[in-house]
């Protein structure tokens, strides 16, 4: 059995709590570690903390809730009792959190091993381990090293204790280079200021697929700014999720009372809101929990555009408006399911920019204008995007 041993002992500041509870997108740096660990193949996650902290009670709590074996210690004395000799343990010092390619390295690694960097100054807040190496605070041992140290002093750090039983031991180094570090292969967040640094940097490398001007431009440099602020709040996924389905709601109550402009307002507003939903769901460190938000939200959408069209068509185009409504939201499915075409991505029609277009039409009175503008938007990008693979497949087959 592999498993994972993360320390939650530093505090970031003095009475603030552990670096490990630091917020981090939408939960704290030591729910990124757990993660991390179990994509390393930890089937048991043992924390350590001195203090007991409640709101990491709490949390162990809640991973058992999701059949998730999570156990906490005070001490090394209490490490024995979960590990037998045979088994083997991933270390994480404290805020230490490791990318993708060492999650993929560790998890089929079986010889013992330590993470290290070179001894330069730029790394002092790493552990020295000689005049070559700094240790990064990861480490693959057996479980019999815990045993070894269940016994150390109390001014002895448990890391420092793994890290001189493994270097005496001459287990493998895996050395972590300059431009790796400089990429948070490895990251140190024991602060809040290195923790928004390094969620930052993170926002700031991701690549958005299928962005038209109007999210590439607007709405992901807005997000850009508000996001780091919303990492400071736990739950703001949550609470952005309810947001856009409570202005969809109010959008169903304002096209009762036949105000359709206010009413697509409010759809816009909760199609944005929900973007962001979705965009710190990209980070997010819950473990595959479903989630209703954009299919509510959507049925509601359609309920609306329905009672805007019953209450702006005449009865002499009403068939035709529901008939161009619904093909308008099939649109909306294939180009959704589309793949995502570089070449046409900046102007490919999503939620947002198709409301946009139809609040704009209500708000002058022209909200059937409006419906066949966005519908005939949807079908032109369909062919144009059906054109470009064709084009590209034949092209294919002519070089073959």
């Amino acid at each position: 059995m592999r498993l994972a041993l993360i320390s939650v002992s530093t505090e970031h500041e003095v009475g603030h709590g552990p670096a490990g509870m630091l917020p981090l997108f939408d939960g704290n740096v030591i729910e990124q570690q757990v993660r991390s660990v179990r994509n390393m193949g930890a089937e048991k996650i043992i924390l350590l903390s001195p203090t007991m902290p409640g709101a990491l009670l709490q949390y162990v709590d809640a991973l058992k809730r999701q059949n998730i074996d999570a156990e906490i210690v005070r001490d090394t004395s209490d490490l024995g009792q979960y590990a037998s000799e045979n088994d083997d343990f991933i270390f994480l010092g404290d805020g230490i959190l490791p990318a993708k390619p060492i999650e993929a390295q560790l998890s089929r690694k079986s010889v013992e091993s330590i993470y290290v960097v070179t001894n330069a100054d730029n790394y002092d807040s790493f552990e020295r381990i000689d005049l070559s190496h700094r240790w990064l605070g990861i480490a693959l041992l057996k479980a019999k090293r815990l045993e070894e140290i269940s016994n150390i002093p109390d001014d002895w750090d448990v890391g420092s204790a793994l890290l001189r039983t493994a270097v005496q031991s001459e287990c493998e180094r895996e050395l972590v280079s300059d431009e790796d570090m400089q990429s948070d292969v490895v990251s140190q967040l024991i602060d809040a200021e290195r923790s928004l640094a390094y969620a930052d940097r993170r926002l700031g490398a991701v690549r958005i697929p299928k962005q038209n001007f109007l999210d590439r431009y607007v709405v992901w440099p807005l997000m850009r700014k508000l996001m780091p602020v919303l990492w400071q709040a736990p739950d703001a996924k949550k609470y952005f999720g309810m947001a856009s389905i409570a202005c969809s709601i109010i959008a169903l109550g304002l096209g009762l009372i036949i105000w359709p402009a206010a009413s697509l307002g409010f759809l816009f507003l909760g199609s944005v809101v929900l973007v962001l939903h979705k965009r710190i769901s990209m980070f997010s460190t819950e473990l595959n929990k479903p989630d209703w938000t954009a299919p509510i939200f959507y049925l509601v959408t359609a309920m609306v555009l329905t009672i805007t069209v019953l209450r702006t068509a005449s009865s002499a185009t009403l068939f035709a408006d529901i008939s161009i409504l619904l093909l308008l939201i099939g649109n909306l499915w294939l180009v959704h399911a589309a793949k995502d075409d570089i070449g046409l991505n900046w102007i490919r029609p999503d939620t947002p920019l198709i409301l946009l277009v139809l609040l704009i039409a209500a708000a002058f009175g022209a909200f059937s204008l409006g419906l066949y503008t966005a519908a005939l938007f949807c079908l032109v990008y369909l062919v144009a995007e059906r054109r470009d693979y064709f084009s590209s497949e034949s092209g294919a087959v002519s070089q073959k």
